[in-house]
């Protein structure tokens, strides 16, 4: 018996090898599963506000899952695309605390694609990494947070929807570094310090809050509900306040 059980032991451990050897160790996220692999330019995501899920623009589409809760949760997360929208539902059974707790401490799902045009979320908490286009259509609600950090300072134009306990944030990412062009630019528009959107169009109900305080803008449309709040910079206020 003893001798069955080391061999089992070491066959196992042979088994597991092979699959390490396998994984390619440049990949930055080689310990997450890939669930699919089609392409899409919209996302509809449901559920995930108890968790991190974060979207990163890539040269190939993919979702990936951390492999040790894909383990302990398979099927929780579902995702399909139909007519370029990628559609991610999360389906959650009773948590307990010390789980709860994990979860906030970790990003299970991560999304990939050249481009995202719009992003809908509902009961979501989703943070958009790298952005490197210069539209985007948001639209959140229920109780999310959808966060934004930019690698490019100047954009063309934000769509925003939000209602329900909805909140989104634009900012330029922490690992930005600008040309010399963008920097003498930025600086001639006295926002070198900040991104510049030249039009936010955004309409917010319910208990929400829009922060665009790191951004400079050229033209701002709001339709704002009494409950609502906007963070803008000292020079938007400035600028539409005078």
């Amino acid at each position: 018996m003893l001798i069955v059980y080391i061999a089992g032991l070491l066959v196992s451990d042979i088994i597991l090898k092979r699959e390490y050897d396998k994984v390619d160790k440049n990949d930055l996220y080689w310990n997450y599963g890939k669930i699919l692999e089609q392409p899409f330019k919209y996302l509809k995501i449901a559920g995930g506000n108890i968790t991190n899920i974060a979207f990163e623009q890539s040269a190939n589409c993919s979702v990936r899952v951390l492999n040790r809760w894909l383990r302990q949760n398979e099927g929780v997360v579902q995702a399909s695309v139909k007519s370029d929208t990628l559609f991610i539902k999360f389906y959650y059974s009773d948590r307990t605390m010390d789980e709860k707790s994990w979860l906030k401490s970790i990003t299970p799902v991560r999304i990939f694609s050249p481009e995202l045009l719009s992003v809908e979320g509902f009961d979501t908490k989703l943070e958009m990494y790298k952005l490197k286009q210069k539209c985007l259509n948001v639209n959140m609600s229920g109780r999310s947070r959808f966060e934004v950090e930019s690698s490019i300072r100047f954009l063309d134009t934000l769509t925003i929807f939000q209602k329900d306990s909805s909140e989104v944030i634009f900012e330029m990412s922490p690992d930005y570094k600008g040309s010399e062009a963008e920097t003498a630019i930025a600086e001639q528009i006295k926002g070198h310090e900040a991104m510049n959107i030249q039009l936010v169009d955004a309409k917010l109900q319910g208990n929400t809050l829009l922060d665009i305080g790191h951004a400079q803008i050229g033209f701002l449309k709001l339709n704002i509900a009494d409950s609502s709040a906007v963070i803008l910079s000292g020079g938007a206020l400035r600028k539409f306040y005078q």
